[in-house]
């Protein structure tokens, strides 16, 4: 009875629901807009405008000989330029001279050299800025393939095109607006101001006019390296181990001068970047950092080909065969490689081998000469079957019977030929 009259008053009022309906949508617009806007808050995520903040990732890098620095003179631009840090860590400026810059941090220098240069200039305002770091020198000790100092190439800061190009663009336009007489003295100032300190080649005044952009010469003449990080250093020492603890790696750096100097440790957690790929913690290195990795007490043979695939150790070894094999010389082998995987790449072994010699540098500089009793079924890594190493030396000798059969040879050859010619003289 009731579902009889429901529906009975559902059919009656049918139209008048429907027109309700509509103009609740113009009577109550704010509602949902707003919930159209929790929905687009919840599906994109703000920004805050300190996420532009600058890193400040050279914020204690510390000058030293090797560097190339690019100062900006204001309102004297036509002293800007670029200017090497010589092997007394010194560098000269105008009116300056020589002054010492080793140690310093960039903001240390830029508000020494603003002091200085308000003997000559109204209101300076000169900034400080590494156009070319110095080749770098890093240690590597611990759970690493090949512990030792390892050194990376210089790196050139894309920045500095801007650098050279504003340069470019001040001395161009000056050079148009020069009077014929003062013409002669301003090219030699422009030359001596633009020698290029990376390639030794004095930047002449048609490139500009040739070009509203930096010389291609400028940017190419000097092989650039990249920026040098953790994961860039234990690759290059050969790797991870199955030992190895990226969890707790430790950094030393050296502290500028100008916060009392001496020495500071960081501890890293790389294991994200072996899981996850995730680079958030593949600190950049530089000159004079000392890393250490600690060793797990149990081993994880799953990292080490996770390693591989990551990037954090390499694909191949490099090692030499020599000897009784069907082909000698230098040979790629998988990381952690065996014996046999060499003496398979390099064919088979001849008849009458013997033992296998195998010499190796080790960690400490010292060189190891093993001789190993080769077994092609002896489990890998076992003493029959040892794991190779980069760099590794291996000789397949020849057996005693092989030895002996080589003597026969050499005593009898003589004979043989003897015979040969008395064979071939009474045949004539």
């Amino acid at each position: 009875m009731y579902m009889n009259l429901l529906f009975f008053l559902l059919k009656k009022f049918s139209k008048y629901i429907l027109a309700i309906s509509f103009l609740c949508t113009f009577l109550y617009p704010d509602t949902l807009q707003s919930e159209t806007k929790d929905i687009r808050s919840r599906d994109k995520k703000e920004i805050n405008s300190t996420y532009l903040t600058s890193k400040n990732e050279l914020e204690n890098y510390i000058i030293d000989n090797g560097d190339t620095l690019y100062i900006n003179f204001f309102p004297a631009l036509d002293l800007s330029g670029f200017y090497s840090v010589n092997d007394e860590g010194e560098i000269f400026l105008p009116r300056l001279s020589g002054i010492n810059v080793s140690g310093l941090r960039t903001a240390e220098l830029k508000k020494l050299l603003n002091e200085r240069y308000k003997e000559f200039l109204i209101s300076p305002e000169i900034n400080v800025y590494v156009a070319i770091f110095r080749d770098i020198n890093v240690t590597i000790s611990g759970e690493v393939r090949y512990p030792g100092v390892y050194n990376f190439p210089s790196y050139k800061s894309l920045s500095i095109q801007n650098y050279a190009q504003s340069q470019f663009d001040y001395l161009g336009s000056e050079t148009s607006s020069k009077e014929e007489g003062e013409q002669e003295n301003f090219n030699e100032r422009f030359n001596l101001t633009l020698k290029n300190e990376v390639s030794k080649e004095v930047i002449t005044e048609e490139k500009i006019k040739t070009s509203n952009k930096l010389d291609p010469s400028f940017s190419t003449k000097v092989e650039r390296g990249n920026v040098t990080t953790i994961s860039d250093l234990i690759r290059k020492a050969g790797g991870i181990t199955s030992f190895t603890d990226l969890k707790k790696i430790e950094i030393v750096r050296e502290v500028p001068l100008g916060e009392g100097g001496g020495k500071k440790i960081a501890v890293i957690n790389l294991n994200s970047f072996l899981s996850q790929s995730d680079k958030s913690n593949d600190l950049r290195l530089f000159d004079g950092d000392r890393i250490f990795i600690p060793s797990l007490t149990s081993a994880n043979k799953a990292q080490v080909p996770k390693s591989v695939l990551t990037g954090l150790s390499p694909r191949f070894i490099k090692v030499n065969v020599f000897g009784r094999v069907a082909n000698k010389g230098e040979v790629l082998l998988p990381l952690e490689g065996t014996l046999s995987d060499a003496l398979d790449v390099t064919g088979p072994m001849k008849p009458l081998s013997g033992k296998v010699v195998l010499i190796r540098y080790n960690s400490d500089g010292t060189i190891v000469r093993k001789k190993i009793a080769y077994s092609a079924q002896a489990p890998r890594g076992s003493k029959r079957n040892p794991l190779i190493q980069e760099g590794d030396l291996i000789t397949v000798t020849n057996s005693v019977f092989g030895k002996t059969t080589d003597v026969i040879k050499e005593v009898t050859a003589p004979f043989v030929g003897i015979y040969s010619t008395k064979k071939l003289i009474e045949d004539f």
